[in-house]
């Protein structure tokens, strides 16, 4: 005789309850977040590929914050090497327009304003740290205000306090990028043009009214240093314009490694929404049956039978 164990069938029913309630449970927490499971354990051998693809996504993301504040500061370089460039050009055309009309109206305060621009440009503060002050960052690069103070140097040289090493940052794996700019590799060259002329200006002929001779011949012959001046001031303007179209260059494949990462984590970490939807039905119909099941065992007796 085969004896049947209602106790028995009974606790596998309840396990398979139990069992039923636990996917239905899990069914509506993957459709509440997304998510194929709340902790790492659950993504079973795909954890490693997991955390990797996290830790990548991260340094990208740090990369990308670098390039964000290194291309403001690239912006504010390029505002500033412009407005200097401009003041040199407009310097090089009165000498020039002098030269043309024999006289030299106004050159010695065209001389002086032109300087305070430049020093003023050189001293821009961005962000907390001055621009061109290298890794001297809270100290301003030009100790100078004027002219004259300049002339009061022993050289050029002496007028700059920048530091001797620029701004550097990694802006990918194994990618240096060199963005600062050094106030004395800027303008020590355009400071001795202008120191040349104010020498001559005080010292020598005041370039005042009608050129006498040799106040001509000197003009002609500061044009082509001037000119050579500004060539490299030009070129100082172009690599800085030339590191911001590389950083641009990492930006976008950054950006694209983002996107990536993104999806393939997505596709390991994600549940597929539609799916979850039809196995939470599904589950949701087992349990109700189980329910079922175990309600009508327990109604069952053996006065059914006799």
């Amino acid at each position: 005789m085969v004896r049947v164990s209602s106790f028995g069938q009974q606790q596998l029913l309840i396990r398979s309850i139990m069992n039923n309630q636990q996917k239905l449970f899990d069914g509506q927490r993957q459709i509440a977040t997304g998510k194929k499971t709340d902790e790492y354990r659950g993504l079973a051998g795909e954890t490693g590929t997991v955390l990797g693809a996290r830790s990548f996504k991260s340094r990208v993301d740090t990369y990308q914050q670098t390039i964000a504040t290194i291309r403001g500061k690239l912006d504010a370089n390029d505002v500033q090497l412009e407005g200097v460039l401009g003041a040199m050009d407009k310097l090089k055309e009165t000498i020039q327009t002098t030269l043309a009309n024999g006289q030299a109206e106004g050159f010695s305060e065209m001389l002086g304003q032109t300087f305070k621009f430049v020093v003023n440009s050189l001293n821009t503060n961005f962000d907390g740290t001055y621009l061109f002050s290298g890794a001297k960052t809270g100290s301003q690069p030009v100790n100078v205000a004027d002219l004259q103070e300049l002339a009061g140097l022993g050289s050029v040289a002496e007028a700059f306090d920048n530091g001797n090493v620029a701004f550097e940052a990694r802006i990918a794996d194994g990618v240096d990028l060199e963005f600062g700019l050094l106030a004395d590799d800027v303008a020590g060259g355009i400071f001795q043009e202008m120191l040349d002329l104010y020498d001559f200006d005080e010292n020598t002929e005041e370039l005042q009214g009608e050129l006498s001779q040799a106040q001509f011949t000197f003009l002609q012959g500061q044009l082509a240093s001037i000119d050579t001046a500004i060539d490299n001031l030009r070129q100082i303007h172009v690599s800085n314009g030339l590191a911001y179209e590389r950083l641009e260059v990492v930006d976008d494949q950054h950006a694209d490694t983002a996107v990536f990462l993104e999806t393939f984590i997505s596709d390991l970490e994600d549940v597929d929404i539609a799916e979850a939807v039809t196995r939470l039905n599904n589950d949701q119909i087992a349990l109700e049956a189980s329910y079922r099941a175990i309600g009508s065992l327990s109604q069952l007796s053996l006065l059914n039978f006799l």
